[in-house]
């Protein structure tokens, strides 16, 4: 049986809250891991970018939850006996609530693209035409993204989500955002892929980039993934495509929280000890490195740090 508005928006409030609370608790530990060293026992001043970028996505992934759960409440009491009920009070794109929690969407996904793209550019040694088909659809994400907040202001009343005026940019935005996503977790993965099998191949004391290669594939294929299907459901004019929409300012969080969690973890815990590796010009001009020393070899090695 195919979904109503209604019935979709009440299965997504459920589905996003799961995934909130998932992604609190990734924050508070991705938190705890970029400001404490764990091997020194003290703050760490570094990464405050990072935190910034954490700080601003977890802000917004609440807020979109808590603008979720409001159009629930107006629309199921507020505006329960209202003529057409709960569903022409979610057919209206105009409505602020509507237009609100869109534009948190849009800034959550943006922002969740754009890490994606600073991750590929500080991999492959900060290399600007390696990203620039990338940052072109970024900003081809950026315009169609604005496309679709000033057309919900412009379409007729009685028009659903699903109308040709909007669907030509919503179409566009998920079509850019799906792969923009899909190529940056390619750059990054063949990168790391290639500086480990060098490693490998030469026989340097290094650390395995394995897990840090899968973590980035698996991250961005769940990513990827929900992209499509929001792609899909939308273009097959299902309802149903509203549980996938709210639930991915969550993913896009998650996402940048589990990776930046190992990669802190990674770095500054006693098992990161296992990290360094001898200064190479193969290391040096693939991924972001961080200079350290050993107090007990007095030998300079090198922190893979790829965020």
């Amino acid at each position: 049986m195919a979904f109503s508005a209604a019935e979709s928006k009440l299965v997504s409030i459920f589905v996003q809250s799961v995934l909130y609370g998932n992604y609190m608790s990734l924050f508070f530990a991705t938190t705890k891991a970029l400001l404490w060293n764990q091997t020194s026992g003290t703050l760490n001043p570094l990464r405050r970018n990072m935190l910034f970028v954490s700080f601003l996505m977890f802000g917004i992934a609440t807020t979109h939850v808590a603008t979720n759960f409001s159009r629930i409440i107006l629309a199921f009491i507020i505006h329960a006996d209202a003529p057409g009920g709960p569903a022409a009070f979610f057919d209206e794109m105009s409505n602020f609530t509507q237009m609100f929690g869109s534009t948190l969407y849009v800034a959550q996904t943006l922002i969740g693209d754009a890490m994606a793209l600073y991750r590929s550019y500080l991999v492959w040694g900060r290399k600007v035409w390696i990203v620039a088909f990338p940052f072109v659809l970024l900003l081809g994400s950026t315009a169609t993204g604005v496309g679709i907040l000033y057309s919900f202001d412009k379409v007729e009343p009685e028009a659903s989500i699903f109308v040709v005026q909007l669907g030509h940019w919503i179409t566009a935005f998920f079509s850019m955002t799906f792969a923009t996503n899909v190529i940056c977790t390619a750059l990054v993965a063949y990168r790391i892929w290639a500086i480990n099998r060098t490693h490998l191949f030469l026989s340097f004391r290094h650390r395995n980039l394995r897990p840090v290669l899968v973590l980035i594939v698996e991250s961005g294929a769940l990513y990827s993934a929900t992209l499509l299907a929001l792609l899909v459901l939308y273009n097959a004019d299902s309802w149903f495509q509203y549980v996938v929409l709210d639930a991915v300012s969550s993913i896009v969080g998650i996402v940048f929280s589990v990776i930046m969690l190992r990669i802190a973890t990674g770095v500054s815990s006693a098992e990161g000890e296992t990290a360094l590796i001898e200064p190479t010009a193969a290391v040096t001009s693939g991924i972001q490195l961080s200079r350290v020393s050993s107090r007990s070899e007095r030998k300079d090695a090198m922190a893979v740090e790829i965020a």
